[in-house]
């Protein structure tokens, strides 16, 4: 794939789900993945993304009280800047960006989790990423026991994760209706790696057509 502001766009590809599912690692396979390819790939996790989204991450993954609402604010906000500097800079080069979290993140923690209004979380959400909505989405999904042993091997890591079972429950469940209503796919991720992968890129391997490999 050319890279240069000629040839053709790059793709942007998001993984979603709970806690546990395995995005990074996904993540980080189909990058490597892509490439062994030939195409150039990055990846980039939200909140976060440039020095901005860094430092904002820091402060919402912390433990300072806010309300629920506010995170919706500043997730946003942090997304419209990694778009603007990260994501839509990479495509018109020609890169694919896979990204650990986007959009439905916020639907399905803040909208679902914490119970805020469906429709002006999704309103807020929608006025940020419509200037680069995403190619693919797809939704990583663990029963809850395999969800709380991978917890439970790889530690917490953030205030989100020490919220309780039923936030995440409620999680679980808004994504499963996000991906009813909207026609979002949901993959099982609770086999071994390669298989996960190996339905991942089933999804996007489609997206290499338009391509000289």
């Amino acid at each position: 794939m050319s890279t240069s502001t000629g040839g053709p766009r790059g793709r942007y590809i998001v993984l979603e789900g709970g806690e546990g599912v395995g995005k990074t690692t996904q993540v980080r396979r189909i990058v490597t993945r892509l490439l062994d390819l030939g195409v150039d790939a990055t990846s980039i996790r939200e909140p976060g993304g440039d020095a901005f989204a860094e430092a904002g991450r820091a402060l919402l993954l912390g433990d300072l009280p806010r309300e629920p609402e506010t995170e919706v604010l500043m997730f946003n906000a942090l997304r419209a800047q990694v778009l603007r500097t990260r994501v839509l800079p990479a495509l018109a080069r020609g890169t694919w960006v896979i990204a650990d979290r986007s959009r439905l993140s916020t639907i399905a923690y803040q909208g679902h989790g914490h119970g805020l209004d469906l429709a002006w979380t999704r309103a807020v959400c929608d006025t940020v990423t419509t200037v680069c909505p995403p190619d693919v989405e797809l939704i990583l999904h663990v029963d809850e026991a395999t969800s709380n042993r991978r917890r439970r091997d790889r530690g917490t890591t953030d205030r989100f994760e020490l919220l309780d079972v039923e936030f995440h429950r409620r999680v679980v469940a808004g994504y499963l209706q996000e991906a009813a209503e909207f026609g979002i796919p949901v993959l099982d991720a609770s086999a071994d790696e390669e298989k996960v992968e190996l339905a991942i890129w089933q999804a996007i391997e489609p997206l290499l057509a338009d391509r000289a490999v």
